[in-house]
């Protein structure tokens, strides 16, 4: 060994200046390659596991994944990233144990039951786990990333005063970043969670999401769920061809970003049917005769008898011959019907989406956009909105309020987070092209160098032994004679 490390430095004395400092440029070059590439590939790459929970399910995570040995970090928003792992499948394993997300128990609870349970308790185990399942079915969507159910089941009891007690259910739901439900996976989380609670009503069910919108309002329960989603469509067009109108000419006054347009529109969906039916009396004979019916009667009659009194009755008995005259009587009737004038009207008034009612509140951030805030600016920015949207000027509400920018400069830290990571990594790209273009150059210069240096003591040595010759040559008498490559072609 020690016989090497002598020829390394007899070697390293025998070179030029020239030389070493090119083998120490070389060195230099190929530790800093060595280290860049061993930073870049021994990095970690972190991807996202989950997020949007609270502190005690995510510290069980963060628990189980210490556990587990896996190297984590979690950012400032409780997001949970995982290092060099298959997420889904670590995700389906933390699943399977009940360590992901919210610890929900479903119909596996009721196993659990023990012999003493009162009818109250497994009352109570029942609507957990209906809870938990109804939680599980909702999670399982593509855009929710977690769900819990809330249901109020009113107790049930044999003796009941008054009118029992309606049940109801709460849904959270904790959507995955940057996705969404549509009006139509609502409507199906709530027909879901209304058929498996008896008596529990569409109605009685309320969905809020992580950031408290309340998505249940979104659905209108009475309707068809295309006409309801056709309508709420076209109320947030039209509200958006307002809000870019108005947004467009105000901006170009206060600046971009000082100026939010929020309008509302009501929309009439009335569809009114009216019926008319008038009745004109008949008057003398000027009806219509729909019936006649002819009605005659007589009768005829000649009663007998004697002299009043008792003495007729007394004898010896007198005959009288009687004498009187008939009984005659005659009636006829006529019964007529008459059809009445009778007019019916049929009225169908179909709004189908009118506007009824325009409203538009604006929200301008004085201070920041420079423009002097006055009344007389104030009375035509409303005068101009309510001629834009075609609305009264008391509908249009002007607010002058200072606009938070923390998002704006979490945005702008960001971007220029990324762009110092972006110029930092180009320098890096660039750095390695110099210094491998300089060890190019570094070497071609030094081969250049060298064949010149070999051509120059080949010329050398020629010169040397020409003149060796010449000087024999000389001392032993004899005469050179220059010739030249023409002469000896000649020759």
């Amino acid at each position: 060994m020690e016989k090497y490390l002598q020829q390394i430095r007899d070697w390293w004395k025998n070179l030029e200046n020239k030389k070493k400092r090119n083998y120490i440029v070389l060195l230099i070059s190929v530790i800093v390659l060595i280290i860049f590439f061993s930073i870049l590939l021994s990095r970690k790459n972190y991807e996202f596991f989950i997020g949007g929970l609270d502190q005690a399910n995510a510290g069980n995570i963060v628990t189980k994944l210490e556990e587990m040995g896996i190297e984590y970090k979690v950012d400032d928003y409780g997001n949970i990233y995982v290092a060099n792992q298959n997420v889904s499948e670590l995700r389906m394993r933390l699943a399977s144990e009940g360590s992901l997300g919210y610890n929900l128990q479903g119909y596996e609870l009721l196993q659990n039951q023990g012999f003493g349970a009162t009818s109250y308790d497994k009352q109570v185990n029942y609507q957990i786990a209906l809870e938990g399942e109804l939680s599980r079915s909702i999670a399982s969507m593509q855009s929710v990333q977690s769900a819990r159910v809330h249901l109020v089941i009113p107790p049930r009891t044999y003796y009941q005063v008054g009118e029992s007690p309606k049940p109801s259910a709460s849904v959270l739901l904790v959507l995955k970043p940057g996705m969404s439900v549509t009006p139509n996976q609502i409507k199906g989380i709530i027909n879901l969670v209304a058929g498996a609670v008896a008596g529990l009503k569409p109605e009685s069910i309320k969905i809020v999401d992580n950031f408290s919108n309340d998505l249940s309002a979104q659905v209108a329960l009475g309707e068809d769920i295309s006409s309801a989603d056709t309508k709420f469509k076209l109320k947030t067009e039209i509200e958006k061809y307002y809000k870019q109108k108005v947004e467009s000419g105000l901006q170009s006054v206060f600046g971009l970003g000082n100026v939010v347009v929020v309008p509302e529109i009501e929309l009439n969906w009335q569809k009114i049917e009216e019926e008319q039916r008038r009745v004109e009396p008949v008057v003398d004979e000027n009806g219509i005769i729909l019936s006649q019916q002819t009605r005659t009667e007589q009768s005829s009659s000649s009663p007998s008898g004697g002299v009043p009194g008792v003495d007729s009755n007394i004898p010896p008995y007198t005959y009288q011959t009687p004498t009187s005259t008939g009984n005659y009587y005659s009636s006829s009737d006529v019964i007529t019907n008459y059809d009445v004038n009778e007019i019916y009207q049929r009225t169908i008034e179909d709004k189908s989406g009118e506007i009824s009612n325009k409203s538009v509140t604006l929200f301008i951030d004085f201070q920041n956009s420079k423009v002097d805030d006055n009344q007389e600016l104030r009375s035509q920015i409303t005068k101009a909105v309510a001629t834009a949207v075609g609305a009264p000027e008391n509908n249009i509400s002007l607010v002058d309020i200072r606009f938070n920018r923390d998002l704006e400069a979490m945005r702008a830290d960001i971007e220029y987070q990324l762009q110092l990571r972006r110029q930092r990594i180009t320098n890096i790209v660039i750095a390695i092209i110099v210094i491998a273009f300089i060890m190019m150059l570094i070497i071609i210069i030094n081969r250049a160098r060298r064949v010149r240096k070999v051509s120059q003591l080949v010329e050398e040595r020629k010169r040397q032994l020409e003149s060796r010759v010449e000087e024999a040559m000389k001392e032993s008498g004899v005469e050179v004679e220059e010739v030249t490559p023409e002469q000896e072609r000649d020759r």
